[in-house]
């Protein structure tokens, strides 16, 4: 199905009638992405100058930003969350060498908006014959982090990291890697498939904090400002966190 009938399904509220097969042979595009996101109300991005009537996002790391998505509002349905990973995995394919590809054993992703889709990847590489295949979660700390995995992982074994968003290259993504490395604590560590893989890329980062590569499936132009710096804040606009109160509204100018 070419992007114009996807689109016009879209148009018409037919998101759950998309199917994997309908976007075989092709990859999904930013446009059939951003029409899946805004059905399920999860996507914003600043419209027009920066002026003092509309207000700009304050991201958890502090920084301010022209956009933003949440993507656990879609990935919390079984048949999104599939239709991604489908997409996920034509990048995996794409990018990793067939030798990388069937050595992955594992995957590792952070609590809690990418557990849907790293457990729903994992599936799709056990029905491709890569036998044995895990799925391990990272877990938050009490700062809210992902540093945890419970009970290691088998050093033999090769994990692929992968998250739903990427922000900066020392978020959640690089915690995930962190926590994967640190897991066996004296003993050991498993080897760690390079690049990670993010579904959602919206940063002009695309290394981690250790220098190592990320590979997103969809990348936005979706600035980022240290608060000093922020030309929302110089034109007078107020940055607020998008998810608390009615601030989502605020953002899409439904309330005034």
């Amino acid at each position: 199905m070419k992007e114009e009938f996807v689109l016009a399904l879209l148009g018409t509220g037919g998101v759950f009638a998309l199917n994997p097969d309908d976007i075989e042979g092709r990859r999904m595009t930013p446009a059939e992405a951003v029409a899946i996101f805004s059905h399920f109300g999860a996507f914003w991005q600043y419209e027009g100058d920066p002026c003092a009537t509309n207000p700009h996002a304050l991201l958890k790391s502090g920084l301010h930003s022209n956009g933003f998505i949440v993507c656990k509002d879609f990935l919390k349905y079984p048949k999104i969350c599939e239709l991604f990973a489908h997409e996920m995995l034509k990048t995996l394919i794409e990018k990793l060498s067939a030798k990388d590809f069937e050595k992955i054993g594992v995957v590792a992703s952070s609590a809690y908006s990418a557990i849907n889709l790293g457990w729903e990847i994992a599936r799709l590489l056990s029905a491709r014959g890569l036998k044995g295949m895990e799925y391990v979660p990272v877990e938050k700390d009490e700062k809210g982090n992902p540093t945890k995995i419970r009970g290691g992982i088998d050093p033999n074994k090769i994990v692929l990291v992968i998250n739903e968003l990427m922000t900066t290259g020392t978020g959640s993504t690089w915690e995930t890697k962190r926590a994967v490395l640190n897991c066996n604590g004296d003993y050991p560590p498993p080897k760690i498939i390079e690049p990670a893989f993010v579904l959602v890329h919206r940063s002009k980062d695309l290394v981690l904090a250790d220098g190592s590569a990320v590979q997103p499936v969809f990348h936005f132009d979706i600035a980022n400002f240290k608060p000093e710096e922020c030309p929302y804040c110089k034109a007078g606009s107020q940055a607020i966190k998008p998810k608390i109160g009615n601030n989502w509204q605020l953002l899409h100018r439904i309330l005034v």
